[in-house]
């Protein structure tokens, strides 16, 4: 397995992570439940876990012959760019019109969940760059 789809797994294992602790925060803060306002430290906690162990997974070679680099690296990492700048675009389509059919207000919406949105933008994007490398990678075994 060569750099780019190791990168592509740990990416994809991260985001999964921090797509679910992004999701229980606001479990936590519409339910009064103690035991979920523990849940986003676990899960915050976990993904620091997962990105530690990604470096590690990162540095180990699987052999010494194992290249770093070829032309179908290549091939991939650009189609996965695409696929996640269009993605991008959609959501930054998605993320200015919707507040402007839900709210009567010219969009008006609280200036806090603009730091939610573009954070899960982030971890939607970044999902979507590493799932066309993994398929891409798959096919080509």
């Amino acid at each position: 397995m060569n750099k780019t789809r190791k990168g592509a797994m740990a990416v994809m294992v991260i985001s999964i992570l921090l797509l679910v602790f992004s999701m229980t925060i606001p479990l936590a803060w519409l339910y009064k439940v103690p035991v979920l306002k523990i849940l986003p430290l676990v899960f915050l906690v976990l993904s620091y876990i997962a990105m530690g162990l990604s470096i590690i997974f990162f540095r180990k070679k699987q052999s010494p012959s194992e290249p770093d680099f070829d032309e179908r690296d290549r091939i991939i990492k650009r189609k996965a760019i695409l696929a996640s700048y269009i993605t991008l675009w959609i959501l930054v389509f998605l993320g200015c019109s919707i507040p402007f059919m839900i709210t009567d207000q010219c969009g008006i919406m609280p200036v806090s969940l603009l730091p939610i949105a573009l954070f899960i933008m982030f971890v939607i994007v970044m999902l979507v760059y590493s799932l066309p490398i993994l398929m891409q990678y798959g096919r080509g075994e």
